[in-house]
């Protein structure tokens, strides 16, 4: 085999969106199949390369995936590399670019086991509504939404999220419910595709339903995306850069997925061929 195209055991045959993958990958004369990541009978010896895709239960497992990935790519090439993975599986990152000067969401981080009023809080910076976030989270799992007048809820809830990790505390973004967010990919540091998306908390209003692919036709943006690229410093193989328009206006760097995003593959023209070429360019 060239290459373990990794996902994991509730989604043995990859996710519809980027399945086309692997039929562009055998039109380059590759061999690549799907692979459940932490599978014991798999040598990773036998691959050319091991690339990560859909591996969400990584984050339920974030320790051992990490791991995982450390020795994988001592054995083998892996796509993006372990140390990228570590680095991205904790959303503190977020910190780190935001120090370099990308414009982040803002975010008050509480510790594991530590304490924040809530309604002090937003009452401090004029939040009408907050969402609370596990550092450590996919998919908005454990992602809650509450209001000013929530804040004795907020509180309690947030106690109990940080008895197990690390917690980050943001103004809701009202313009989620009309925007969504805007997800700019990139195969190789190369702009591929964007791709509008609906809000992933199932308590928030949204104006569509199903994430729509469109041509970028705001430069500020897209710029802003190649930006966070830039300010991260090392090549990755592939990235989606997902950006959101804060209370005032202004686009801001929600997440930076490049651990196993899901990329939309089947929602561009072309997208899937110029993934592969990227691929097969490593090899």
């Amino acid at each position: 085999m060239d290459i373990a195209v990794l996902t994991f055991a509730a989604l043995p045959q990859l996710d519809a969106f980027d399945a086309s993958l692997l039929p562009a990958l055998a039109a380059l004369g590759l061999d690549a199949r799907p692979v459940v990541w932490d599978d014991p009978a798999m040598d990773w010896r036998t691959v050319r390369m091991a690339l990560v895709r859909n591996t969400w239960d990584s984050h339920l497992r974030r320790e051992a995936f990490v791991a995982w990935a450390e020795k994988v790519g001592r054995l083998t090439q892996l796509h993006n590399p372990a140390p990228v993975l570590r680095w991205n599986t904790h959303k503190g990152y977020l910190r780190e670019l935001e120090g370099k000067g990308v414009p982040v969401t803002p975010t008050t981080w509480v510790p594991q086991g530590g304490a924040l009023d809530v309604g002090e809080l937003a009452g401090k910076h004029g939040w009408d509504a907050v969402v609370l976030k596990p550092a450590v989270s996919a998919g908005a799992l454990g992602t809650h939404r509450f209001s000013r007048a929530e804040a004795p809820i907020a509180t309690a809830r947030l106690a109990e999220l940080a008895q197990t990790g690390d917690v980050m505390v943001q103004p809701y973004l009202t313009a989620f419910e009309k925007e969504g967010e805007r997800s700019y990919v990139f195969f190789d540091g190369v702009f591929s595709h964007a791709v509008r998306r609906p809000p992933t908390l199932p308590d928030a209003p949204r104006g569509f339903a199903e994430p729509t692919a469109f041509s970028p036709d705001n430069a500020a943006e897209l710029r802003l995306a190649e930006s966070v690229l830039e300010a991260v410093g090392r090549p990755l193989l592939y990235a989606r850069v997902d950006v959101a328009t804060d209370n005032a206006g202004q686009p801001r760097l929600q997440e930076l997925e490049v651990t196993e995003p899901r990329l939309f593959l089947s929602l561009a023209p072309g997208a899937a061929d110029r993934l592969a070429r990227a691929i097969a360019a490593k090899l």
